[in-house]
């Protein structure tokens, strides 16, 4: 069931991950199972580009799940696929990120994010309650992510940030082989724009 007809209590969310011999992927495997409020509706696909022997695979968690079954990558590994390649295979994130929708299998909402991100307790809700609240079934919700150090209350797993990021920075970047666009964001700081969305020229491709 699609659109409005689907209860909120049976809504799924996809989320696609594109990783490049990234340790901490399994770790935002794990932070996306365990601070979901609703585990069980979410399923993760992963694009692994690893280096066979050397590096972890990002549905294989830090202890085996015989010792430890209570892991989230045990836990829910029904709802992890992961799509493995050769790192010297690899052409870039955009096309790592390409294969990563390609695993996407009729969710109802659909997302994207780096394979090194700490998650916020009952981010699921969160996320949906704010597009959701943009009543534009065509809406993006799209940031670049703020950084890790005091933005997440130790006790309660829940975000210590009232700021905001801005998409709207553009500049030229690069040398004598040829400028390209680079799209940043304005500081971070407390938004002017509340109870309503703010729009944005650019998408993020971190979330």
């Amino acid at each position: 069931t699609r659109g409005d007809e689907c209860p909120t209590s049976e809504r799924t969310i996809f989320v696609a991950i594109a990783s490049y011999r990234d340790w901490q992927c399994r770790d935002t495997v794990t932070s996306i199972l365990s601070t979901a409020a609703h585990p069980e509706r979410v399923r993760v696909g992963v694009v692994d580009q690893i280096v066979d022997g050397i590096d972890g695979s990002c549905d294989v968690p830090h202890k085996p799940c015989k010792e430890d079954p209570d892991q989230p990558i045990c836990l829910y590994k029904n709802q992890i696929d992961v799509f493995q390649m050769d790192a010297q295979l690899a052409v870039g994130p955009v096309f790592a990120r390409h294969i990563g929708h390609r695993l996407y299998r009729g969710e109802y909402y659909a997302m994207q994010s780096d394979a090194h991100v700490t998650f916020t307790r009952g981010w699921d809700d969160d996320i949906v309650s704010q597009l959701e609240a943009t009543g534009d079934e065509m809406a993006v919700l799209s940031t670049y992510l703020t950084d890790i150090v005091n933005s997440i209350d130790p006790m309660t797993g829940l975000s210590k940030r009232h700021t905001r990021p801005i998409m709207c920075n553009t500049e030229y970047e690069g040398g004598a082989q040829g400028k390209h666009l680079r799209h940043l964001s304005q500081p971070e700081g407390v938004p002017d724009i509340k109870g309503m969305p703010q729009l944005q020229p650019y998408w993020a491709a971190g979330y």
